[in-house]
């Protein structure tokens, strides 16, 4: 497996592969051996995973992992960078909770953050990865659909200095934006047999829920929020 060095993008070290397991997986079992921060650009991916390890295979989507020394707002700053690119291409999407890329109801991008500890942060790498081709999606939707032919690694780079950009800002600006872009924060949630309204997130990815006397910071890990929402989640 050959790994190329392509060229920086500002601070940004840019590899690419034809093929890969997983870009998370090999970052994961190689940190030391990059500068940081880099990103790795896969054509295909055979193995990749999302959450609960759940299998996401591509062909030729949009698919990379940055990796970073240090721990950001990535939760947030990741569907903000790949929405905001988006929107430049006036694509309606949004952000379904805790860190999707949705258009019209449909899932379009997904994205997986893995962070390395021994006793202290050794790596934090975020995979992306963008439906491309919509063959290829049991959603039936990818971004040629709306873009028609494209060159992957020219979008990447924009979203990758759009993810530079995100990096100066303060959470509370960050937190600006993505409730702007979120399909979720407003709506109407049932946790534990109980109905509460989604009102924000908070600095570590939780979604904040209130019904008016109690208010509870939940994670991804406790809540279905495709089973839990009332009504459509859509934008």
């Amino acid at each position: 497996m050959d790994i190329n060095y392509l060229y920086d993008i500002n601070q940004f070290h840019i590899y690419y592969v034809e093929e890969i397991e997983s870009t998370n997986t090999y970052l994961k079992e190689h940190y030391h051996e990059f500068p940081k921060p880099s990103v790795l650009i896969a054509k295909r991916q055979t193995k990749g995973r999302g959450r609960y390890d759940r299998v996401w295979v591509s062909d030729d989507g949009l698919i990379f992992s940055i990796l970073f020394d240090k721990l950001y707002y990535n939760e947030i700053i990741a569907p903000i960078a790949i929405s905001s690119v988006l929107k430049k291409y006036n694509i309606n999407c949004g952000i379904k909770w805790p860190n999707d890329v949705y258009i019209n109801g449909k899932k379009l991008s997904g994205i997986l953050i893995e962070n390395i500890y021994t006793n202290k942060l050794e790596a934090s790498i975020v995979g992306i990865g963008i439906n491309k081709d919509n063959k290829n999606n049991v959603l039936g939707i990818g971004l040629k659909d709306y873009l028609g032919d494209f060159n992957n690694i020219d979008l990447i780079k924009e979203i990758i200095l759009k993810y530079q950009e995100l990096l100066s800002y303060d959470f509370n600006k960050l937190l600006a934006i993505y409730k702007e872009l979120s399909i979720v924060i407003g709506k109407r949630i049932i946790y534990k047999n109980k109905i509460y309204t989604a009102s924000s997130i908070d600095e570590k990815g939780y979604l904040v829920i209130e019904d008016g006397i109690n208010c509870y910071h939940i994670s991804s890990d406790e809540i279905s929020i495709k089973e839990s929402i009332i009504g459509a989640v859509k934008k």
